[in-house]
């Protein structure tokens, strides 16, 4: 959803629960600039508590401006989410919102990405440097080229940004597919190609399979035995590089569209074998499909599973795409680094989103655990579509550098603007306050507002009550 503009923010927008934090409330636009001295009152608002008959339990606090802006400390004593209410006169002027988080979780960054997608490279649309900018002009953080049985295409990309400081990450990736098998596995994170072992040395391939015959699971059904024998061998070879195995579509229908690449029985063996890392639980398929997988998800849980989820495009082509950028996964990391995503997966530190709608009125629904989901509801209010309208000049420089239209400093002063709000909102750097020069002529242009114009803010000239805003 694009961000509908407000008079004030705040800095913060998360803290850690149990310490005392100073808040700094800022005008968004000159206009709004606090009045010097002038004592507000904030009410805050836990919205998940134990109301008294719908009436919120709240504090109510009492601060004066200075210097265009108000200043508060507070300790937060849950982790939820809760409103902040600006009143002066006993009218409200905006409420605000503010996330509290356990140390553990609040010591993570919320990173938007996409593990498996597509470039010219194997069967999709879009250069792979040109489609790296098009992700960060979405507000990407990072995606996995997982191009079909190529490795080596997201060196392409790191060549062509290379030296750049840049907010966006390319994470190492391929979809592996084995000859003759029909199961696809997203290898995200390994630092060398499985594909390339068994394009480059097919003999050798076969006798590790036929050597894993041995090991397959006694109550896997005799028709399977050879599929899972080869599955077992790419998850293993994922792990040895480094990467997490990734269980993706189980519900594509690749042929003509009536029949499934996997059929659920074999999928919901392959995903209670332990030898997968994630399942992509929104994926490149239609609506139904995505639906079927949820509920697989759901049935795989009562019995015990666990299982990492994320979402993912499966993009091949951006135009009039309906997956891109609608299935996407939040991965609550270190940092943005290839290892970082991996860990935070494997550790289950990720939900799998899907939105509807359209751009200006955009609905999310997010999967994984509850305080991750409620968490991310959150972000993708309150943090994502504001960053996303600043990640487009970035990727609009990244493609345009990336075919020569624009110098690297461009890509760089794009980025600094970029990580510099997302350190605001969570307090790892201090928020930007109007100087001496705004708020002089703040004051300035409001004093003429005053006292030459009329004492109406609309059309009437003559009143007996001052309406004009202030």
């Amino acid at each position: 959803m694009l961000p509908t503009p407000k008079n004030y923010n705040i800095w913060p927008a998360v803290a850690c629960v149990g310490k005392e934090t100073e808040f700094v409330i800022t005008p968004s636009e000159r206009a709004f600039a606090f009045f010097e001295g002038v004592e507000y009152k904030l009410r805050i608002i836990a919205v998940n508590s134990n109301n008294d008959y719908y009436k919120p339990v709240s504090d109510k606090l009492y601060t004066n401006a200075k210097d265009g802006v108000l200043r508060f400390s507070y300790t937060f004593k849950k982790e939820q989410e809760y409103v902040i209410r600006i009143i002066y006169d006993e009218k409200s002027l905006q409420e605000m919102f503010v996330y509290a988080l356990d140390e553990d979780l609040y010591a993570l960054r919320p990173l938007r990405g996409d593990l498996h997608s597509h470039s010219y490279r194997s069967d999709g649309k879009r250069d792979p440097a040109a489609l790296a900018g098009h992700y960060r002009e979405q507000g990407y953080d990072f995606f996995a080229l997982t191009d079909h049985n190529r490795y080596y295409p997201g060196g392409e990309i790191d060549e062509v940004y290379q030296g750049i400081t840049c907010g966006f990450k390319r994470i190492l990736g391929e979809e592996v597919h084995t000859p003759h098998s029909p199961v696809h596995i997203v290898h995200v994170g390994g630092k060398h190609s499985v594909t390339e072992q068994y394009i480059k040395n097919r003999e050798q391939y076969e006798l590790e399979v036929s050597a894993l015959l041995e090991e397959v699971p006694s109550n896997v059904p005799e028709e399977y035995k050879e599929r899972y024998a080869m599955a077992m061998w790419s998850t293993g070879k994922i792990h040895e590089a480094g990467g997490i195995a990734i269980f993706p579509h189980p519900f594509w229908r690749p042929s003509f569209g009536v029949a499934y690449n996997v059929d659920s029985e074999f999928a919901r063996i392959l995903l209670s074998s332990g030898m997968f890392d994630a399942y992509e639980l929104i994926g490149g398929m239609k609506v139904p499909d995505n639906n079927c997988s949820v509920a697989m998800w759901n049935d795989l849980r009562a019995e015990g599973v666990k299982i990492s989820v994320v979402g993912s495009s499966d993009v091949h082509g951006i135009e009039n795409a309906k997956t891109f950028p609608n299935y996407f996964t939040i991965a609550f990391a270190k940092d943005n680094s290839n290892d970082a995503i991996v860990e935070a997966v494997k550790s289950s530190m990720s939900v799998a989103v899907e939105s509807t709608g359209y751009e200006y009125d955009r609905q999310y629904r997010a999967y994984g655990s509850y305080r991750l989901v409620s968490y991310a509801h959150f972000l993708l209010k309150y943090y994502f579509p504001l960053r996303q309208r600043m990640c487009q000049g970035e990727g609009y420089a990244m493609r345009a550098f990336a075919i020569g239209e624009a110098p690297a400093e461009l890509v760089e002063l794009e980025a600094k603007m970029t990580n510099s709000f997302a350190d605001r909102f969570f307090g790892a750097a201090e928020p930007v306050l109007p100087d001496k020069n705004i708020l002089e002529f703040e004051n300035k242009w409001r004093e003429i507002h005053i006292n030459e114009g009329p004492i109406t803010k609309g059309s009437s000239i003559d009143s007996d009550t001052v309406t004009r805003q202030i």
